[in-house]
């Protein structure tokens, strides 16, 4: 297959990975496990899988020069995961999913008060938009605002924040390095919380679990491997397709439908982001012709 063929088949089976992945943590949360404590063990499990990867690729587990860096992003990562798997837990699995689509939004904002991006006019047009969508999916005042919809929302801020993070050093650091330190940090800082609501797991409860941790390796390295067969601009139509996913996946599993507000709002809110990724990919364009040019002696 072609490069560009290839990074959709990888979009694409990341995006049903991730589909997948929120199942078990439905699964899991369902038969009695605390959301806390499927958060420690996706860690554990995803830690035990990318070390096995690692291994076996590089032959030893390699040095980071951002340990230190990773670790203290992980206590937010965490958070995130913490807020992220309670609401995955509580929430209509199709709610939850279009509420995540909102973390392009936060990121944009992050970047604008925090790195000093330039934003102009027309982003901040896409992210008005898109926030406009979470409230179609939401309608506050219509609906009682549920608790798990704000621990999803919460959980894409505190995402949008750890992208921010590892965009400002990871240009440093291979991809399964940050992987792996993030698995180990993150894995050691969810015992706390963990231990607060434990309950002994039973076996099908690990299998689950362990389905859990293993799913989300493999949907990182799909998605790194589309990543590097395209443009991250590229490859933000494929995201939506996690909704029709989950829809199927909820339907057959857990007997949910989503309504016409969640596609709705869904929509909306990855209209903007496809043109917050759109308008990104424009600027570095731009940048690039205007640096050739400044280098060309001519």
């Amino acid at each position: 297959m072609s490069a560009p063929l290839r990074a959709t088949f990888f979009a694409l089976l990341a995006v049903a990975i991730t589909a997948m992945q929120n199942c078990t943590i439905r699964l899991a949360a369902d038969d009695g496990v605390p959301s806390f404590e499927i958060v420690l063990f996706r860690n554990v499990f995803g830690l035990l899988s990318v070390a096995a990867i690692v291994l076996w690729v590089e032959h030893g587990i390699p040095r980071s020069r951002f340990a230190g860096l990773i670790g203290l992003s992980c206590v937010v990562h965490v958070l995130s995961m913490l807020t992220g798997y309670y609401g995955v837990a509580v929430l209509p699995l199709n709610e939850s999913a279009a509420l995540g689509f909102a973390m392009p939004l936060f990121a944009t904002i992050g970047a604008a008060l925090f790195l000093g991006e330039t934003v102009r006019a027309r982003r901040w047009s896409a992210v008005a938009a898109g926030f406009v969508g979470v409230l179609i999916i939401l309608r506050p005042g219509v609906v009682p605002v549920e608790l798990g919809a704000a621990m999803v929302l919460v959980s894409t801020m505190l995402g949008a924040a750890i992208t921010l993070l590892f965009k400002h050093f990871a240009g440093g650091e291979r991809a399964t390095t940050l992987i792996l330190y993030q698995s180990a940090f993150s894995s050691l800082f969810s015992i706390p919380p963990a231990a607060f609501v434990w309950v002994t797991p039973d076996a099908y409860q690990m299998l689950v679990m362990a389905a859990n941790g293993i799913l989300g390796t493999l949907g990182w390295i799909a998605f790194l491997r589309a990543c590097a067969l395209a443009d991250a601009s590229a490859l933000m139509p494929y995201e939506f397709a996690r909704l029709p996913f989950i829809a199927v996946f909820a339907y057959l599993l857990f007997g949910e439908t989503p309504d016409e507000w969640v596609w709705l709002g869904a929509a909306v809110i990855f209209g903007s982001t496809l043109y917050i990724a759109h308008r990104e990919a424009a600027v570095a364009r731009e940048a690039a012709r205007r640096a050739l040019k400044a280098g060309d002696p001519a």
